[in-house]
């Protein structure tokens, strides 16, 4: 699960907070422009869900990616994104390329999303920061420079377009 990133919430907890999370998910469907996800894989106790986003890499790819409770739908169903109750969205760059249909969007300032964040602590690896007015968390992982790959601030937008991040929700 390392590869894809560290979950901090047990299935319990997560029931609670999908009531709670639901202006967070249309955040991030809207942003996205409702894409559809496509299951790929269960791994533990998750089910992975991804959507392939347009960009002009060729030697990798980029997605948005889901996690969620393990679900009984079948491998390459389609879902989308605003019905899937996440723990963790991710965008990712891949060299793995998986066949599943491309999405569109395009990446815009303002909106909910465009809150500040700080970065909290980081190593060799991963940069870590808090969110001044939504309950999320985000990771970004580094690629070769190491602890000054990212700057001590930013917004969520900015973390996202990285396409290095990793977003769960907050412990409380």
């Amino acid at each position: 699960m390392s590869h894809y990133g560290q979950l901090f919430a047990d299935e319990d907890e997560i029931r609670d907070e999908e009531r709670d999370h639901s202006y967070i998910y249309k955040y991030f469907d809207d942003y996205f422009n409702h894409p559809d996800m496509v299951k790929i894989k269960n791994i533990n106790s998750h089910s992975m869900y991804m959507c392939k986003t347009y960009c002009l890499l060729s030697n990798e790819c980029r997605y948005i990616i889901v996690f969620v409770a393990v679900d009984d739908n079948k491998i390459n169903v389609s879902l989308p994104l605003i019905e899937l109750k996440w723990i963790s969205i991710q965008t990712r760059t891949l060299s793995t390329k998986y066949d599943i249909p491309s999405h569109g969007y395009q990446p815009k300032r303002g909106g909910p999303l465009q809150v500040p964040i700080n970065r909290v602590k980081f190593d060799n690896d991963t940069s870590y920061y808090s969110c001044t007015s939504l309950p999320i968390v985000i990771t970004l992982l580094h690629n070769d420079k190491g602890e000054h790959e990212y700057q001590a601030s930013g917004n969520v937008i900015s973390a996202i377009e990285t396409y290095n991040t990793i977003i769960v929700f907050e412990d409380k």
